[in-house]
């Protein structure tokens, strides 16, 4: 039960960051949100908006986490050597197939392709680079120069199924 309440308050918060940034939550999967921008409607400037979305996510969740820390929910994680709640984002550009998908029985909206594959990976690399928020460079080079200031080049990880190295960058 605190865990459900946990999730469905830190999703909602979410949700509502989300949405204000035109993105399109695509799916839920355990403890992680999957969020598309510019589908199923094109979205000018989606790598810019999707990274200003991802900052407002990250500031939302410094704003729960004090927020659960003055009711003292913390207690459920903190009694367990978990200092705060963190989140992972991994932010990559390009095309998708988009669509209704699945059975005959149930459909879901849904995005597949290499894109989603190297945006998940992504977020997994943030535990290699210490960060919170890691973008392919195509993300990068899509930026303003207020982004642009705020960002950083942590590395290049070899994703799997590619030979060649990519650049990570954090913001």
């Amino acid at each position: 039960e605190t865990a459900v309440k946990f999730l469905n308050e830190y999703f909602s918060a979410m949700h509502d960051v989300i949405d204000k940034h035109e993105g399109q939550i695509v799916n839920y999967i355990g403890d992680s949100v999957m969020v598309v921008f510019g589908a199923p409607e094109k979205l000018d400037n989606h790598e810019i908006i999707s990274v200003k979305c991802a900052i407002e996510m990250k500031n939302k969740l410094d704003d729960l986490n004090k927020k659960w820390d003055e009711s003292e929910f913390s207690r459920y994680w903190k009694n367990h050597g978990i200092e705060k709640i963190c989140s992972r984002i991994g932010i990559h550009t390009g095309n998708v197939i988009a669509g209704n998908i699945g059975s005959d029985k149930m459909l879901q909206y849904s995005t597949i392709g290499d894109v989603v594959n190297v945006a998940s990976r992504l977020e997994q690399a943030n535990k290699e680079f210490d960060t919170d928020i890691c973008m392919s460079q195509e993300i990068y080079t899509a930026l303003t120069s207020d982004l642009i200031d705020k960002a950083n080049f942590v590395g290049e990880i070899t994703l799997k199924g590619r030979t060649a190295p990519s650049k990570v960058f954090s913001i």
